[in-house]
């Protein structure tokens, strides 16, 4: 607690000293220390530096301020980054979807600057997260359909949210080329009806979550009734 660690006797030699737990909050030193015990009794006094951890991620989205009934839209994600100072472990990126509104129909899944393997799985109003697409590499840029009648859900089902899940991550993780996701708005919503697409991102760190999220939101401007006005005289 005092940053002070203390061996017990030891022979005569060279030896490499490692840090391999640092206090919360902090870096372990990742570099050796080479120091010898040249006689006896000698006492040998090494000091070890360790960095200040960060965690930090981000999540940025746009998408149409307005849409007519029945329009596709197309939402943009930017900024998905682990900034921390240290790899996250479980990290993934989810959006959910404003089902009173919109209907799922493709993924641009981008690309990302770390090689790994990871999957998009979805979430539905009836049932639990199934698997969308597997073993997707991330220097690759997919197109995943994923519309109702692509995935052959029955008539009362539909997506409420998709996730990509990435694994553990390093530092610096972020997307390279940009990830979309289509949508189309259903042609029930009525004239100025607001709807909000919301998107988080997250990954574990020693048992904590560090998360971040962001939301975007969508006016609908459909048709309007024409008022006839009583005539006048002339």
């Amino acid at each position: 607690k005092n940053g002070i660690a203390i061996s017990k006797t030891l022979p005569l030699g060279r030896y490499i000293i490692r840090e391999t737990k640092a206090p919360d909050f902090y870096g372990a030193n990742t570099q050796d220390i080479q120091t010898e015990i040249e006689y006896v009794g000698q006492i040998v006094r090494l000091e070890v530096y360790n960095s200040s951890l960060y965690t930090n991620v981000t999540v940025n989205k746009k998408g149409y301020t307005q849409v007519a009934p029945g329009q596709s839209i197309r939402y943009e994600f930017t900024g998905i980054k682990n900034n921390s100072t240290v790899s996250l472990n479980s990290f993934y990126w989810r959006d959910t979807l404003p089902v009173e509104a919109v209907r799922l129909d493709k993924i641009i899944t981008g690309t990302w600057n770390e090689r790994l393997s990871y999957k998009i799985v979805y979430k539905t109003n009836l049932h639990d997260y199934r698997t969308l697409a597997d073993n997707l590499d991330t220097s690759k840029n997919n197109v995943i359909l994923a519309s109702p009648a692509a995935l052959g859900l029955p008539s009362n089902e539909y997506i409420t949210e998709v996730m990509f899940v990435f694994g553990t991550v390093k530092s610096g993780f972020a997307q390279v080329e940009m990830p979309y996701i289509y949508c189309n708005v259903l042609p029930t919503v009525s004239h100025e009806q607001r709807f909000t697409n919301s998107t988080d991102v997250g990954g574990l760190y020693q048992g904590q979550w560090i998360m971040s999220n962001d939301r975007w939101v969508t006016v609908v401007y459909g048709k309007q009734e024409v008022q006839k006005l009583p005539r006048t005289g002339y």
